[in-house]
């Protein structure tokens, strides 16, 4: 090949890199504006509807009085908003190792935990789920979960 066809393969090349690098930050730019804008949607809501849907109450009836199941599904909306933030790096690993320990201490997100936990590992495709899970897991046990809901630590396999 002769010096122009090569330097304009070069240029071509690295205009793709370019381009393809300024559509990745501009990518992750637009996830974490809309784990602001779900942030913003979760604390408006847990503001303005105290009673939320007693989904919780339905599908756990053993585990759940009615008046638990508004606040366990606002414990629910955290979990997947930190696996969703974990998954396209909005939060850390250590940001959510501190928000796990602060949210087991709170009796109802431990029991939210309770009560999924065993679904979510099997549902876990990915490394970082298993990140979510395992920090998770981790702040539960160190909160004294699996002591509190004994009940709830059957064998995940058989229990479906």
């Amino acid at each position: 090949m002769n010096r122009p066809v090569l330097a304009l393969v070069a240029t071509v090349a690295v205009a793709s890199v370019v381009h393809t690098a300024q559509r990745h930050l501009q990518h992750r730019q637009l996830l974490e504006l809309e784990m602001h804008k779900a942030h913003g949607r979760m604390l408006e809501v847990a503001t303005t509807h105290s009673d939320l849907d007693p989904i919780w109450a339905r599908n756990h009836p053993d585990h759940v009085k009615e008046e638990e199941s508004g606040p366990l599904l606002m414990c629910q909306w955290w979990l997947q908003f930190w696996r969703a933030g974990l998954a396209v790096g909005v939060h850390t690993p250590a940001m959510l190792r501190q928000n796990a320990k602060s949210f087991m201490k709170d009796p109802t997100g431990l029991k939210a935990w309770a009560l999924t936990r065993h679904a979510r590992g099997l549902q876990a495709t990915n490394r970082h789920d298993r990140m979510y899970l395992a920090l998770l897991n981790a702040a539960f046990e160190e909160a004294g979960g699996p002591s509190q809901y004994p009940e709830c630590e059957l064998d995940p396999v058989s229990a479906l």
